[in-house]
């Protein structure tokens, strides 16, 4: 209803009211006048109450067909991205190969996306560009890591051939005085120097192996002990497992500790690790020493060298690597620094730190702690009982494995003394044997004559003796 209808309906009915007021009688004029004047009033308010309601709902109508406009273009607009969102992964779907062929082909991240936008091939979108951007990273960062992964396995695998190679042609060279007859008679001290040759070229490659294990993720690199070991023959294992092991002199403090079977592998493989670097970063005239402080806490084993002092940040990337609160890239590893990371990796497990320091010699000194948790106490053995070889003044150790000297067969042996006592003398028909201590001489047998005798050798000879066979005649009579 228009605001001219609503005022003419007030207005018929205001004619209406004047008209009931005249026809009326007088008396009755003022009561009619006040009714029809009330009643023009409230049909005035309804109507205007109306309009207002119309108008309100005119305007809530114009606001539905607003948005049903807004969702309609919104609808569109979502169709239209949903198309551009699906042509863009399918792109992604068909570029995502193709970075990954570049990233093999030792491409960095920032150099396969550049060549995606230079392209087109990168995705409209914000949020998906960015997915792509993470998954380039991510895929050069695996890439890396298999990389290096590979790249560790050859050197190690390398570095075991080479070693496998030159033990091969070590057992050639010292198996040839065995084979040749013609040779001179061999001493032991040549036997027992032939099997400390290849008893430490086989240390070395274990040592190899070793590493190999511990940086491919094994939870153990060598054999289990059940037992406690002695500090002194742990260290004497992981300078033995060194090459050139020769150059080590070893001053470990008198104390009666033991390394509990647990932590006895991972204290030998980090000990070796630091040994062998030491020797191979030293000059190979001069010598490393090995020596031991008794802590209140731990057991602190020093390996100190005489060779270059390590630069501020040589030193500092050792550091990084051998610290259990820096995680280990593989990555950032090169060849030189793979045994401090598998010795790092095989001491973390029982908390074995490692710490490095310029020595006072003017090398390097490296330090591997031992916590009280993985030490006990020693009982020491009798001198008599021990037959590790020790260790000479200014000399090298011993091989890892206790060599026992073999058997001297140019002396007699010692036999044992004859026992005075005898043993029991059964006697027919008892269920015991005597308690006699010192029963009497059994009877000696009757003598025989000689005649006697002879006859049972010959009858002896012929009861063995095979039979003869008979000789073929001749038919023509001659032989």
């Amino acid at each position: 209803m228009t605001l001219g209808r609503s005022m003419l309906v007030v207005g018929l009915v205001a004619a209406a009211s004047a008209a009931a007021v005249v026809l009326s009688s007088p008396t009755s004029r003022t009561s009619v006048a006040w009714c029809t004047a009330v009643s023009t009033v409230l049909v005035t308010a309804g109507l205007a109450e109306a309009q207002q309601r119309l108008r309100s709902l005119g305007r809530e109508r114009d606001a539905a067909w607003e948005r049903v406009r807004r969702a309609e273009a919104d609808g569109e607009r979502s169709r239209g991205e949903l198309r551009r969102l699906r042509n863009d992964v399918e792109s992604v779907a068909e570029v995502l190969p193709s970075a990954v062929e570049q990233l093999r082909e030792r491409a960095s991240a920032a150099t396969v996306l550049t060549r995606m936008g230079e392209q087109g091939l990168l995705p409209s979108d914000g949020t998906l560009r960015g997915v792509v951007h993470k998954t380039v990273h991510t895929l050069h960062q695996e890439h890396r890591r298999l990389t290096s992964a590979m790249v560790m396995v050859q050197s190690c695998a390398q570095r075991l051939h080479a070693a496998n190679t030159d033990h091969l042609r070590e057992i050639d060279e010292r198996k040839r005085p065995y084979w040749d007859s013609s040779s001179a008679p061999i001493r032991r001290e040549d036997v027992r120097a032939d099997f400390e040759a290849l008893d430490a070229g086989l240390s070395s490659t274990g040592l190899l192996t070793q590493r190999l294990l511990a940086l491919s993720g094994a939870r153990r690199a060598g054999r289990p002990w059940a037992k406690p070991v002695p500090l002194e023959r742990v260290v004497r294992a992981a300078i033995g497992a060194c090459e050139h092991h020769p150059r080590v002199e070893l001053a470990l403090p008198q104390v009666p500790v033991a390394v509990a079977g647990p932590a006895v592998t991972a204290t030998i493989h980090g000990l070796a690790e630091l040994v062998d670097n030491a020797l191979r970063f030293s000059p190979p005239t001069t010598r490393v020493r090995v020596s031991g402080e008794d802590a209140v806490s731990a057991m602190v084993l020093h390996v100190d060298d005489s060779g270059l002092t390590m630069g501020e940040e040589t030193l500092r990337r050792a550091r990084e690597t051998v610290d259990f609160e820096q995680p280990l890239d593989i990555t950032r590893l090169s060849g030189s620094r793979l045994g401090l990371a598998a010795a790092r990796l095989s001491a973390e497990r029982f908390g074995l730190r490692i710490a490095f320091c310029h020595s006072a010699t003017g090398g390097t000194r490296a330090s591997i702690v031992l916590p009280r948790q993985w030490l006990t106490h020693d009982t020491p053995t009798p001198p008599a009982a021990s037959r590790a070889p020790a260790l000479l003044q200014g000399g090298g150790p011993p091989p890892a494995r206790e060599v026992q000297p073999p058997p001297d067969h140019s002396a007699a042996a010692p036999q044992p003394p004859r026992s005075t006592a005898r043993l029991p003398r059964r006697i027919p028909g008892a269920t015991r044997s005597s308690p006699a201590e010192h029963p009497a001489e059994p009877a000696p047998p009757p003598k025989r004559s000689a005649l006697e005798t002879g006859k049972r050798l010959s009858a002896f000879r012929q009861a063995t003796r095979p039979p003869t066979p008979p000789a073929p005649t001749d038919p023509g009579g001659s032989r």
